[in-house]
């Protein structure tokens, strides 16, 4: 959550943010999810932002990047997988930080992520359940795509226990009794 507002996939600062406020409703309407990748192009050659990154009880991080990404889960739209080992039922939140610093590092990290490389160029991975990204200066924020205030700081902290996942699994069915047809 982010002050107190739940989220379910990922919240972000940067260039993440800014992609989804830019992207006009009309051009989404049209063409769909290009409209995205034309307004991160727009966005490819922004001044990085400073930040620090807190998380749990560790020292802080001073990192240069572009943008900062918590997820829950790992996958963006389009099944492609930002976060490989996020998972969303570990208590833990997985943070990116992406920081190209020209295009041909946008391009490397791009294919990187696209190809499901185990090191993706310019991005480092860290794990916790409670991160505070502190920028230099304001940044625009989203939680799930949806854009929030912008701010120099997004806590972040696990809800334990706050959506529960209800999954079919056949063969444990405790309805079926021993030796009886299984149900489909």
């Amino acid at each position: 959550e982010v002050d107190g507002q739940a989220f379910a996939v990922m919240a972000g600062m940067g260039f993440d943010a800014k992609l989804l406020e830019d992207a006009s409703t009309t051009l989404k309407a049209r063409i769909g999810s290009l409209a995205y990748v034309l307004s991160a192009v727009k966005h490819l050659r922004d001044r990085p932002m400073r930040v620090e990154i807190q998380i749990d009880d560790d020292p802080p991080l001073r990192r240069r990047a572009r943008t900062v990404v918590v997820g829950n889960v790992g996958r963006l739209q389009g099944g492609v997988r930002l976060l490989a080992d996020a998972e969303p039922d570990n208590g833990q939140l997985d943070v990116a930080i992406l920081a190209p610093r020209h295009l041909a590092h946008w391009a490397a990290m791009a294919w990187g992520i696209l190809r499901r490389h185990e090191h993706v160029p310019r991005m480092e991975v860290l794990r916790g359940a409670r991160i505070t990204i502190t920028s230099d200066r304001d940044q625009p924020c989203q939680l799930d795509g949806d854009v929030i205030e912008p701010r120099r700081t997004l806590s972040v902290t696990v809800r334990p226990a706050a959506l529960w996942l209800c999954v079919y699994q056949p063969d444990r069915s405790p309805d079926l009794a021993e030796g009886s047809p299984k149900k489909r």
